[in-house]
């Protein structure tokens, strides 16, 4: 009888995660506890506009990645004054809802980034995202406003760029910037503020955090910041550790493997600055000892004028560039491994690499390798010593990745910003396997789900899918446990 009893169980959990139709979810930026990783089976290994696409959508832009649970995609976007999110059917690809929110301010921006780029989060059926010109916003799953939350003015010329999280009914937001960082809890009901922690010293960064020992049962809320790792109490903000064992203004997130942390930082002062005399020596026309835009302009200072102006006066001086070459000016940059320590401990600094360091992209670990991509130079390496595997391109010549990739069913995707989705064979002597082209650039992390690998491009949101056999359903081409299809020229 119990083994009917059992078996009956068994059935009835079948039939209800087949009645869905959908197992997985991929609910924050890089999906579970922002590792990029999924356990999905039978992913396309060639697709594009017209192969291996189950549906494409067109959508505004945005270099935020999309967020998966449920029946729903959510999606935020940029369109002129206004700031947008969606979602869509995950089946169809139809866009259900579309709500727009007015800017509070107007902020200035690096050209490469925006109010919008920061991913949402979703609990399954509502959604709340950040803007950083208004604020965090929350809708429900048929796109009522549930509420919304003005936060800033901020001092961040790079952007606001962390995705909010979520820990349990709890919001959380890392707010670094150049003075008044903070870290942010909010009641993900109501909107209303749990707890706010100062983070006094830690400058621009533009990390999302993650949750140890994970997002099931989270003890600590861990951030990377400017020179600084920093772990939390969930529930109260307190301060459980600290280490300064990094580097500078990092942009890629963390990721975890057991008790071992990853966090990266390049080198943002790889050859020494010039002195402010040289500066002013060529672009200061009134001898005044303060450069203007005007004066600057055509110069490498014009696109990163609002980050070289330290105290925000809109002049650059000798001053502001001493703070800005103190701040970048570090020796523990690159890929460092740290042991999350007991209570009571501080961290251990296990290695440090610092070859060919990510500067976007985050990291990804994947059955028991550490990857990491710089402008279309992969290297994999040993998680626990840092030894490097191998190094190599992804295509020839030089191209820029600002997506993280993700990883799933032994590969590994690598999107590029003109365009191209690699598709690696995961494994210490990794290999380029196929090359997809489609033909917009891409800025946002892909999301991989249910077998399914979503891709948002400038203009569109893509579902790839691999063919499937009609009489087995089984995917067609190569089997998953050896990815490289037959008679296919490696790169």
């Amino acid at each position: 009888m119990r083994a009917v009893q059992r078996g009956l169980g068994a059935a009835m959990a079948l039939f209800l995660v087949a009645g869905s139709g959908f197992a997985e979810e991929w609910s924050r930026f890089r999906g579970p506890n922002g590792s990029g990783v999924s356990t999905s089976k039978g992913l396309p290994l060639e697709f594009g506009p017209e192969k291996n696409v189950n549906w494409s959508t067109e959508i505004p832009f945005a270099r935020s990645s999309p967020v998966l649970a449920g029946q729903r995609i959510f999606l935020t976007a940029i369109d002129a004054d206004e700031f947008s999110t969606l979602a869509l059917d995950r089946q169809t690809g139809k866009i259900l809802w579309r709500q727009e929110l007015a800017r509070n301010r107007t902020d200035e921006f690096h050209q490469d980034t925006d109010s919008a780029t920061p991913s949402p989060v979703t609990d399954g059926d509502n959604v709340y995202a950040f803007f950083q010109e208004t604020g965090l916003v929350a809708y429900g799953a048929e796109g009522e406003a549930l509420w919304s939350l003005e936060l800033g003015p901020f001092r961040n010329f790079y952007g606001i760029a962390a995705s909010p999280i979520l820990v349990g009914d709890t919001l959380i937001l890392l707010c670094d910037q150049a003075a008044g960082s903070f870290l942010l809890a909010v009641d993900k009901n109501t909107g209303k503020e749990q707890w706010r922690q100062a983070r006094p010293a830690r400058l621009e960064a533009y990390t999302t955090p993650i949750l140890y020992p994970d997002d099931g049962s989270p003890e600590q809320i861990i951030v990377s910041g400017s020179r600084w790792v920093d772990a939390y109490d969930p529930t109260s903000g307190e301060s459980l550790w600290a280490t300064n064992q990094v580097g500078t203004s990092p942009v890629s997130s963390p990721v975890l493997a057991g008790d071992l942390l990853f966090v990266n930082a390049p080198d943002h002062a790889s050859e020494p600055p010039p002195p402010f005399s040289d500066l002013a020596k060529e672009h200061d026309a009134n001898n005044d000892g303060r450069l203007t835009r005007p004066e600057v302009e055509g110069s490498w200072m014009k696109n990163h004028f609002g980050f070289v102006d330290a105290d925000g006066d809109d002049a650059i001086t000798e001053s502001d560039w001493k703070t800005v070459n103190d701040t970048f000016e570090n020796d523990n940059w690159g890929m460092n491994a740290l042991r999350i320590p007991t209570a009571g401990k501080q961290p251990e600094l296990l290695w440090r690499n610092q070859q060919s360091v990510a500067y976007i992209p985050s990291p990804v670990l994947y059955e028991g390798v550490l990857y990491m991509v710089k402008d279309g130079i992969v290297s994999s390496m040993d998680p626990q010593t840092g030894e490097v595997h191998k190094r190599g391109r992804l295509t020839k010549g030089s191209t820029k990745v600002y997506a993280s990739p993700v990883a799933a069913d032994g590969k590994i995707y690598f999107a590029t910003l003109d365009g191209q989705v690699a598709v690696v064979a995961a494994g210490p002597e990794w290999e380029v396997l196929a090359m997809n082209d489609l033909g917009e650039e891409i800025h946002a992390s892909p999301a991989i789900v249910d077998g399914h690998l979503f891709v948002r491009t400038r203009g569109k949101l893509y579902d790839f899918a691999a063919s499937r056999d009609a009489e087995t359903g089984a995917p067609e081409g190569p089997s998953i446990s050896d990815p490289r299809p037959r008679n296919l020229t490696m790169r």
